[in-house]
C-alpha cells in the first residue's frame, strides 16, 4: 500500500499544477498518454441504472450553478457507516454558502461556510466532513478536472513510483443523477472508482480500495435536491 500511496501523492501534487496535462513530459512531471476515445452510450455498473443521454464534458469540483442539497451514505474503514449532507444554500456569483452535516462513528459535526470556492476549500480542512471531502473529491479533481469525459475515453501516467491509468467505463445513475463511471488502476490493479457529472460540483460516487481489493472508503449519493 505504501507504493500506491507514494504514486497517488506524486500524481496529485504534480497534476494540481498541470490540470489536463495530457502530453506533458518533463523531468518533474508525469507523462500522460490518451489511451482511447469512444462515443457516449456505454453501460455502467452498480449505480442504479444507466443512460446514454449524458453529454460529454469536463468536471470541476465545487463549481455550483444553483443551490442544491447533496446527501451521501458514507463508509470509512475502521469507523463504519454514516452520512454526509452538503447543502449549497446560496450561489451569488463566485460566492457560495455551504452547510455541512457529518455523522460517522458516533461523531456529529455541523458547519456553515460562506466565501469563494477557494475560501470554502481552505475552511474544509478544519472539520471531519471537510477532510473526507478533500480525500474523496479534491484528490480525484487533480486527476479528472480538465479532461473531456465520455464513455471509452482514457489516459495514463508514468512516474518513478509506477503507472496509473484512467478509463471512463460507462454511464451510471445515482439519486437520479447521470454520471460518467470511471476507474483508476495502479500498476494494473483497481485502486479507485468514481462517477462524475459535468453539471455538478460534487461527484455522485467515489470509492477507494485496499491492495487486497477490500473497500477502504466510499461515498454514495442517495439524494439530490435543487433548493
Amino acid at each position: 500500500m505504501a507504493r500506491w500511496t507514494a504514486l497517488l501523492v506524486v500524481l496529485t501534487v504534480l497534476l494540481a499544477g498541470c490540470v489536463g496535462g495530457v502530453g506533458v513530459d518533463s523531468d518533474s512531471t508525469p507523462t500522460a498518454t490518451p489511451t482511447s476515445s469512444g462515443s457516449n452510450g456505454g453501460g455502467g455498473s452498480g449505480g442504479g441504472g444507466s443512460s446514454g443521454d449524458l453529454e460529454p464534458g469536463s468536471w470541476e469540483v465545487l463549481e455550483f450553478d444553483q443551490p442544491a442539497t447533496y446527501t451521501y451514505d458514507i463508509f470509512v474503514e475502521g469507523e463504519g457507516e454514516g452520512s454526509l449532507v452538503w447543502d449549497v444554500q446560496s450561489v451569488d456569483g463566485d460566492t457560495i454558502t455551504v452547510r455541512t452535516v457529518y455523522d460517522l462513528g458516533g461523531e456529529r459535526f455541523e458547519s456553515t461556510v460562506t466565501g469563494t470556492r477557494e475560501t470554502v476549500q481552505s475552511q474544509l480542512y478544519a472539520n471531519p466532513a471537510g477532510i473526507l471531502l478533500l480525500t474523496t473529491m479534491f484528490t480525484p479533481s487533480a486527476w479528472y478536472a480538465g479532461q473531456e469525459l465520455e464513455v471509452g475515453s482514457g489516459w495514463s501516467y508514468q512516474t518513478a513510483e509506477g503507472s496509473a491509468s484512467f478509463e471512463v467505463t460507462g454511464v451510471d445513475t445515482y439519486a437520479g443523477v447521470d454520471c460518467f463511471a470511471s476507474e483508476m488502476q495502479v500498476d494494473g490493479t483497481v485502486l479507485y472508482e468514481g462517477c462524475f457529472s459535468p453539471d455538478l460540483g460534487l461527484a455522485p460516487y467515489t470509492a477507494y480500495y485496499n491492495e487486497d481489493g477490500s473497500l477502504s472508503m466510499e461515498m454514495v449519493l442517495v439524494s439530490y435536491e435543487q433548493n
